[in-house]
């Protein structure tokens, strides 16, 4: 094989390839003499953010033969190609060849470019591009495309070799296939931005879809619309029928309103009974008549009556409509006329002709909004939310566990607003009646008053550190930084003991908004990325934003009683993703003493839910430190779900339990519990070490599910809050 004649890139591209090799090489070396004019060039070091050569001394005095080079890259499970100065491909390994389908014959002498094809991220070539002018290594992902056309996932690393007199020599590109790692992120991502119970997308993914609407031009022919449905009386299906009957007839009336709106309108279920559609491209001259052609076909939808245990059930709805015009530039604002006219028809319900209402033309103006309305209030919602803004706020404080020690890792600060009639809002209630800039500044006064809480507290010697959220809007703000600086240094508060969350749904994509979050860390406060769980858009971010901690969503735990090992996948997934990109995993949503257990046994370290505290007020804070103590044991679990997450970890890898039997923790829980004999049984085959017992390992993992689906809180079981009529 033909390798560089000079010692300007063979060995420090061996000692590069093997350095990221993922199994040992066995290599069978002969000696040669004299010793090739490349075998004193071995040792690379970086001088700055250039590799250079630095002088090895011959082994045994005889030099270090080519061909044990040659194996040594052939034998690792990288895909390994040297280029030289001008990116013309000199080497490839035989790992290579394999996963390209291409030959040595055609590759060598042609540009490495010929990999990329269609679906290569234009960024990622641009910041190789970069990478390779100005002779810098290079790390991230890159689709790429084998010879018969079809794309693969790698992960890239580019190293740049220089000569002793500083020139630019050859470069390394070391490889790994993680295509199977994009695959799960892309069942995260879809699994993150739709309902499980519909399959339709989730309030997350239609809060970007009206985003994407509002930023669009506007033709003068036609307009767009939001509009919001209820199902009207949904409570009583579920009261009557239990929610499983009520998850059903969600699924058949999703499906029944999907087949009857048009290619270009868009359905979503925001939670519980509450449904989006978003109407495009509706003709401007005489609107009310185009909706009521438009929505008598989904009028049709429920004449029928939909079955449930053998009964016939109707259910009526009621839909409220907004215009996107140009007055209206945020989606929680047209969601807020839509919700308004919805409030309208749903009032007039026992009289009504017709079952949906369209709001005023602006789309912004329309009746009072319910909560206002039930108070008898001339103001709206919205007003007498920004109002409490100087009046009402309250911040409270729920702490994030460290799971492992059953101490207290930090409090995340959480707003509250308290309004004239006594009436405490969280923010789910009040967020969307906000502007962005009452967003932006209710963000500086919860940071400025938890900065104070906590310089108290830490006169009084309560250890503890603090996140806040911060709205991806800030970012935009010339003065932020500034607002930091100074807010720390008035309230004498250490960087370090302050992190700043970003939702991961958040707009992050401009180069201005990725320096200022530079610009924080450099003040030496940390970032999380909240709510994690878009797919490869997280992957990107986090491998190009500086976070240090990761919250997941807690929809991720939505299902674990439901079908858990289908969520301790997701989970463990997610935890290894965190531990792979060097970052802090925090779980969101721990409810109960299961769950708590189960994210334990799989590598958690942190977590924040109910089970541990609800969000308290600031004077309770120090009395619930010294009072906390909450250790979980992986070793040591008293649910069935603790104990399904600790046989899981090695049933789905077909491996038996790794300790004896008489000191496993399984035996100590299936005692205490009285499991069966049977499972008993196939607990000991789970340490036979003559053989593997997958079946046995499947029947435990079946029963370990009946036991926690039949164990489950019957709240947790619910698919989330519900929307009355």
């Amino acid at each position: 094989m033909a390798l560089p004649s000079e010692g300007s890139g063979v060995v420090p591209t061996l000692e590069e390839t093997l350095r990221h090799a993922r199994r040992p090489a066995t290599i069978h070396a002969r000696r040669v003499s004299p010793p090739p004019p490349w075998a004193a060039a071995v040792d690379s070091t970086r001088r700055g953010d250039r590799m250079y050569r630095a002088d090895w001394p011959d082994v045994d005095g005889t030099g270090v033969p080519e061909d044990l080079f040659v194996r040594a890259l052939e034998a690792t499970s990288e895909v390994s190609m040297i280029t030289d100065a001008e990116q013309n491909i000199r080497y490839v390994s035989e790992m290579f060849v394999t996963i390209t389908g291409y030959s040595r014959e055609e590759v060598l002498g042609h540009n490495c470019r010929m990999l990329q094809g269609p679906g290569t991220d234009r960024g990622t070539t641009a910041a190789i591009r970069d990478a390779l002018v100005s002779g810098t290594p290079f790390d991230g992902e890159i689709l790429n495309y084998r010879k018969d056309g079809s794309a693969f996932w790698n992960a890239l690393r580019i190293t740049p070799l220089y000569s002793p007199d500083g020139e630019l020599t050859h470069f390394v590109s070391v490889q790994r296939d993680i295509n199977t790692r994009m695959a799960l992120l892309e069942q995260l991502r879809f699994q993150a931005l739709h309902d499980q119970v519909t399959g339709l997308p989730n309030r997350v993914e239609m809060g970007a879809r009206i985003g994407q609407l509002m930023a669009a031009p506007r033709p003068a022919e036609t307009v767009d619309a939001v509009g919001v449905i209820d199902l009207d009386d949904f409570r009583i299906i579920n009261n009557t029928f239990g929610h499983a009957a009520g998850d059903l007839l969600l699924r058949a009336w999703a499906l029944r309103l999907q087949s009857r709106l048009r290619d270009e309108d868009f359905l979503g279920r925001m939670g519980g009974d509450e449904f989006v559609v978003i109407f495009r491209d509706v003709p401007r001259s005489g609107t009310r008549g185009e909706f009521e052609r438009l929505l008598e076909p989904l009028s049709d939808a429920i004449d029928s009556p939909f079955m449930i245990d053998g009964d016939a059930v109707l259910i009526g709805m009621s839909m409220g409509i907004a215009l996107v015009t140009d007055g209206v530039t945020d989606a929680a604002d047209i969601l807020r006329a839509a919700d308004e006219a919805l409030y309208s028809v749903k009032q007039r319900k026992a009289d009504r002709t017709q079952w949906w209402e369209l709001g005023a033309d602006d789309g912004v103006q329309a009746c009072p909004s319910r909560s206002e309305g039930s108070r008898g209030s001339e103001d709206t919602r919205g007003e007498a939310c920004r109002r409490a803004l100087d009046t009402g706020l309250q911040v409270h404080l729920q702490p994030i566990i460290n799971l492992r020690e059953g101490t207290v890792h930090l409090f995340e600060a959480l707003a509250r607003l308290a309004l004239p009639d006594r009436s405490l809002l969280a923010p789910a209630e009040f967020l969307p009646h906000l502007a962005v800039a009452d967003i932006d500044r209710l963000f500086r006064l919860v940071l400025d008053q938890a900065l104070a809480q906590f310089g108290r507290w830490s006169s009084a010697g309560v250890p503890a550190e603090l996140s806040v959220n911060l709205p991806p809007t800030a970012l935009d703000c010339p003065d932020l930084i500034d607002f930091l600086s100074d807010r720390l240094a008035h309230h004498r508060m250490e960087p370090r003991r302050l992190t700043l969350e970003l939702l991961e749904s958040g707009n992050l994509d401009s180069d201005a908004q990725r320096d200022v979050l530079l610009r924080i860390v450099g003040l030496g406060v940390g970032l999380a990325m909240d709510d994690l769980g878009a797919g490869y858009s997280s992957l990107k971010r986090l491998s190009s934003l500086p976070f240090s901690t990761i919250k997941l969503d807690q929809d991720l735990l939505a299902d674990i009683h439901s079908r858990p090992t289908d969520a301790l996948s997701m989970i463990a997934a997610m935890i290894q993703l965190g531990r792979d990109v060097g970052m802090t995993v925090v779980i969101e949503g721990i409810e109960e003493r299961g769950v708590a257990e189960a994210v334990t046994v799989l590598g958690a370290a942190l977590g924040q839910g109910f089970y541990f505290s609800r969000p308290l007020p600031a004077h309770e804070v120090p009395a619930f430190v010294a009072r906390f103590s909450e250790r979980l044991d992986p070793d040591r679990f008293r649910t069935h779900l603790g104990a399904l997450a600790y046989h899981w970890q090695f049933a789905r890898l077909g491996s038996p339990h790794a300790r004896a039997l008489d000191v496993c923790p399984l035996s100590h829980f299936l005692s205490a519990v009285d499991a069966p004999a049977d499972v008993e049984r196939w607990h000991a085959q789970q340490h036979d070490g003559r053989a593997v017992h997958l079946g046995a390992g499947r029947l435990m993992v079946d029963w370990f599910v009946q036991q926690v689906r039949r164990s489950a809180p019957l709240a947790l079981l619910a698919p989330g809050p519900l929307t009355f009529s």
